[in-house]
């Protein structure tokens, strides 16, 4: 299969996942909340993709700086103290990371 396909279905595990994440500590406004699992990880994802195959081929230090790029774009959407944020993407993170370690890395 092409890498485009692989790369499409990590990103859609990837934001059905932090959705799911995001949905568990918030549990309001599912559309909302959707709309910012795609819109965080649209951002994110392609960059750290990115970053992975070009720049810093070192899986570990591209999470951490997802997780924090990522709680700061939570704190923004969600209005939520930074702590929360970071604890929320975190969370996320460290489950698409696994999976990631799984199955594509």
């Amino acid at each position: 299969m092409s890498p485009m396909y692989w790369y499409i279905l990590s990103l859609i595990i990837t934001i059905v996942i932090e959705f799911s994440v995001i949905w568990i500590f918030v549990r309001k406004d599912t559309s909302k909340l959707f709309l910012y699992a795609v819109l965080i990880n649209s951002f994110t994802l392609p960059l750290a993709t990115f970053s992975y195959q070009n720049l810093i081929n070192n899986f570990y230090l591209i999470e951490i700086l997802v997780i924090f790029a990522e709680s700061i774009l939570i704190l923004l959407l969600l209005k939520t103290k930074y702590q929360r944020a970071l604890l929320i993407s975190f969370v996320a993170n460290f489950i698409t990371a696994m999976i990631s370690l799984l199955f594509f890395i």
